[in-house]
């Protein structure tokens, strides 16, 4: 599968009776961020919420019992035909964000098959990621295998969007309602092979350098918030607790509820690492609740902080610990492990708790900083416990029932899915979001993957970069060693204008110029053998609001920048007015053969629109999609 690298959008204003943007996206076997635009210092703050677990149906859950209404039901039949609920409403606060989309969540190696995950019930339960995977890739733009903690699938560490902060001299942290050292916490501060290894993932948590780290996890305490006779130092080492009671790490410890509540308003420490007097999860785990409950009718831990209030201390801490701004992940982690117990109850209460955490959030982006300068991220790391409707499979069946009851649903998983799941932003940066959904699910619509938004996150700041690094190289001869297969646009987010609108009689055209698409191969011989590559194009529909010209309008004329033996530039495609198919469907750019694939080989193309000479007038915007495959 490939992996789509995003790009910004461009709405290009023309003159005369029509003009059209085409923006463009690529995809690359390798991952590589895009270059942000170097005289843009990017957003002041980037805020990620992650829902642990959080799939389309959980955020209803929460609605359901909430307001009694969803937005995101529909009754499924295996291949996709789907029959949406009427009547759907969005309830939350962030489903009105300029970015409501959805989002594949696949670790490396794996995929996201739209047609093939609604062809059977059985199907989305192939292929599922962990939170370690998925946390890595959201912090930093790069599959990696599950149980993997911010480190690629050959275990070589990878900056992380929070490191990055660092770098900046930003603040940073992490906020979560489940032990702070795991899994999607600690893939933002944090190294290691494996998620489970708590005591090491700790101590580098513990030097990471971050100003807040927030959760449970705490030793003394069970999940009920009672005190033990002896500590159980599950999540945290002796040694890691010892230094941080003692006063000997680099934070101040706070447990109580009201230390909590304390840090919420005026001065604070620079350094606060929050551990709750609770052990696995702030409420979800408290034995007084059972999944047949009414959500919220169980005696609560009444000595621990939710995650609201969490949240609202960890923004007045990383506001006050520097002016340059600051990154935070807060986490609803325990909607994964309530889902886990298929325990609807546990489920509600977390979705709820965290849509108040984000409006905690959305309170404070509004109060003390502004839309023009905080970028907000909601998504899940992946969908947890294949909810659905009652009497769910082999079709997929909507949620049911009344406000302030406990909703009707089925659980067909005691694990993880490969649904899509839910992503929203808003803020500087968002439309690149928006632009990187060059996916089709049918019945989600369009989405992007969730290595864009470590991509976009990083990227934003990476025009600030101005420090110097010192290389030293040792160059093998060319084709001996292991190497990537990559691709790159020129001018990424510029997009291509379409000008021209010349009448040539019973149609308008108009052209452009494809920027220019660089390959470099450096794959060893030995793995690769007699294969080449491929490039191909294909565009989607351009749209003005209701109006549509159809990708079968683009047509296009390939060519190579500069000769390479081997190396064939594509056919030309005609638009359907041209006597052709367009652009509708892939058209091969370029290909390369075993004995021409290395090095950089740059090749472009020339695009003509062609459209009717009634046309309505509009500014209609799309993309392009290039890609590029191995060939065997």
């Amino acid at each position: 599968m490939t992996s789509r690298v995003p790009m910004k959008w461009l709405r290009i204003a023309g003159t005369g009776v029509l003009a059209a943007g085409i923006a463009i996206s690529s995809t690359t076997p390798a991952l590589a961020a895009p270059s942000a635009d170097p005289g843009a210092p990017g957003p002041k703050n980037i805020i990620h919420l992650i829902g642990d677990g959080m799939g389309f149906n959980q955020v209803d859950l929460g609605s359901q019992f909430e307001h009694g209404r969803t937005a995101y039901q529909t009754t499924v039949k295996p291949g996709g035909v789907s029959t949406p609920v009427p009547g759907q409403a969005g309830t939350q606060v962030y489903q009105e964000f300029p970015v409501a989309l959805a989002m594949s969540t696949y670790q490396f190696g794996n995929t996201y098959d739209p047609v093939q995950n609604w062809s059977s019930f059985a199907a989305p339960l192939k292929n599922s990621t962990d939170s370690a995977a998925a946390a890595t890739t959201l912090a930093t733009g790069v599959k990696t295998l599950n149980n993997v903690i911010g480190q690629d699938e050959n275990h070589d560490d990878l900056k992380t969007v929070a490191e990055r902060a660092l770098e900046l001299g930003k603040a940073t942290g992490v906020v979560t309602s489940v032990p702070w050292t795991h899994a999607t916490p600690a893939s933002y501060l944090a190294h290691n092979e494996h998620r489970n290894n708590y005591h090491d993932i700790a101590a580098d948590m513990m030097d990471s350098g971050a100003n807040v780290i927030f959760g449970a996890g705490n030793p003394w305490y069970d999940d009920n918030g009672d005190k033990l006779a002896t500590p159980s130092y599950s999540y945290i080492g002796e040694t890691e607790w010892n230094k941080l009671v003692d006063g000997q790490s680099a934070f101040d410890l706070v447990e109580s509820k009201d230390d909590f509540l304390a840090l919420a308003d005026g001065d604070t420490p620079t350094h606060v690492l929050g551990t709750a007097q609770v052990a696995g999860t702030l409420q979800a785990d408290r034995t007084a609740l059972k999944s047949g409950d009414v959500p919220f009718s169980a005696p609560q831990n009444d000595n621990v902080p939710s995650l609201p209030q969490m949240t609202d201390a960890a923004l007045n801490v990383l506001s006050n610990a520097s002016d340059e701004g600051f990154f935070v992940m807060i986490e609803g982690g325990a909607i994964d492990w309530a889902s886990h117990d298929n325990n609807t109850a546990g489920a509600v209460e977390e979705q709820i708790d965290f849509n108040r955490t984000i409006e905690t959030v959305v309170d404070w982006v509004e109060e003390n900083s502004s839309w023009d300068e905080t970028l907000v991220v909601i998504t899940a790391d992946h969908e947890c416990g294949y909810l659905s409707g009652p009497a769910a499979n082999p079709a997929w069946t909507p949620i049911q029932g009344a406000q302030g009851a406990a909703p009707q649903v089925s659980w067909n998983s005691g694990g993880h899915t490969n649904h899509l799941v839910p992503v929203y932003a808003k803020g500087p940066g968002s439309e690149l979001l928006a632009a990187a959904a060059t996916g089709t699910d049918p019945v989600r619509g369009a989405y992007l993957d969730n290595a864009d938004v470590g991509r976009v996150s990083n990227a934003l700041w990476a025009a600030n970069d101005t420090d110097g690094i010192p290389l030293l190289a040792t160059v093998p001869e060319a084709g001996e060693v292991g190497g990537k297969l990559t691709l790159s646009v020129a001018d990424f987010g510029a997009g291509v204008a379409l000008t021209g609108g010349q009448n040539v009689g019973d149609r308008l055209r108009f052209a452009g110029t494809l920027p220019e698409v660089s390959v470099t191969d450096s794959r060893a011989t030995a793995t690769v053998g007699t294969g080449g590559w491929t490039v191909s194009g294909q565009s989607g529909d351009l749209s003005s609001g209701p109006r549509t010209l159809r990708a079968q309008n683009l047509g296009w004329t390939p060519g190579l920048v500069s000769a390479k033996d081997g190396v064939s530039a594509g056919s030309p495609v005609a638009s359907l007015l041209g006597g052709g198919k367009g652009l509708a469907a892939p058209a091969t750019l370029a290909t390369a053969t075993s004995d021409s694939r290395l090095g950089t080989t740059t090749v472009s193309a020339d695009l003509a629109l062609e459209v009717p000479v009634d046309t309505r007038e509009g500014d209609y915007a799309g993309t392009l999609t290039v890609s590029l495959f191995p060939v065997d």
